[in-house]
């Protein structure tokens, strides 16, 4: 659990907004820079309903050639 003394923390400069998404059929998410590009894609493997593993991408040449939702 966390606990914010006083309100939440920053956002890092550049940082867009994020979504929900499947990918391929895992529970993630997808961030994008504040001009809608891609900056991170994290999909978490779940197992009895607790989250075991997760992966993340964030090289943009990869990312560039995912088939991603528009930011939001």
């Amino acid at each position: 659990m966390a606990t914010f003394l006083d309100g939440p923390p920053p956002l890092a400069a550049g940082v867009g907004p994020s979504q929900a998404v499947l990918v391929n059929g895992l529970p993630g998410v997808v961030a994008w820079h504040e001009d809608g590009t891609p900056l991170s894609l994290l999909a978490f493997t779940v197992t009895d309903g607790r989250i075991t593993a997760i992966s993340v991408e964030t090289d943009p040449d990869k990312l560039a050639r995912i088939d991603l939702p528009s930011s939001v």
